[in-house]
């Protein structure tokens, strides 16, 4: 794990009406860190997401990101900065190709405005090779299969360069072995790019174990608890607001 800071939000909240969706949260990740936030659905993991990467304005609190406050940053300069994202559905191009799509991602990323388009399809061609997707670069996007697109989309973002990639629900609905393969993907893209991932993550615990160093939980858009996955999968806060039973690790 890197010692540096990368992120930090302190006591950010987020209100919608009258229902407080993120309450006062206080969250550093490093640089290089592989970070899973667990919750159940509702509990704020998408707000936080969000308000991470410029979606929403915080009500309360601030956001850093490389020592820089980006609290009020829009999201465009918050990609050109290092931070990217998948969402957790993803809605290709369909008529463009796999390749075509995540270069998209590379003209809108780190070096927005410098990367020509040859450059922009050759680093395409590079993430996609990353996420497994090597071979499929002339494939429509629309004739991919469910997971193929959640790759393609883990692709473009990866294309942007981040230094934090932010990935949602990307294991969702998923069978246990297209979750191996997402899984073994997060790895390969920790072991080449060193990049922070950060997950969010429903119901999959076998898979915040596999990837995560470290799990914190929300839980009605409070973080209530935080430590390496084998301790928190194992704590009885979690059993209690989380599972209804404990949960083999």
């Amino acid at each position: 794990m890197g010692m540096a800071e990368l992120l930090r939000l302190e006591r950010v909240s987020k209100r919608f009406g009258g229902i407080v969706a993120v309450d006062r949260v206080s969250l550093v990740v490093e640089e290089g860190e592989s970070l899973g936030i667990i919750g159940p659905n509702g509990s704020g993991k998408t707000t936080l997401f969000n308000l991470i990467n410029g979606v929403y304005t915080p009500d309360e609190g601030e956001i850093f990101f490389k020592g820089q406050d980006i609290t009020r940053t829009p999201p465009y300069k918050r990609a050109r900065m290092g931070i990217a994202r998948s969402f957790q559905i993803p809605r290709p191009w369909g008529s463009l190709t796999a390749q075509e799509n995540v270069a998209i991602g590379a003209l809108f990323g780190a070096r927005g405005g410098q990367l020509d388009v040859d450059e922009a399809l050759e680093r395409a061609r590079d993430a996609l090779r990353l996420v497994g997707l090597g071979g499929k670069e002339d494939a429509p996007a629309h004739s991919l299969t469910v997971v193929e697109k959640k790759l393609l989309e883990m692709a473009r973002a990866l294309a942007m360069e981040p230094s934090l990639l932010l990935l949602d629900e990307v294991m969702a609905g998923m069978s246990p072995r297209d979750v191996d393969r997402v899984v073994e993907t997060i790895k390969r893209v920790k072991r080449e790019k060193g990049i922070a991932v950060v997950a969010l993550v429903e119901h999959l615990m076998r898979a915040v174990t596999a990837f995560a160093e470290r799990v914190v939980v929300m839980h009605q858009g409070r973080l209530i608890l935080e430590g390496p996955p084998e301790k928190v999968m194992k704590d009885p806060l979690l059993v209690e607001v989380y599972l209804g039973e404990p949960v083999e690790v």
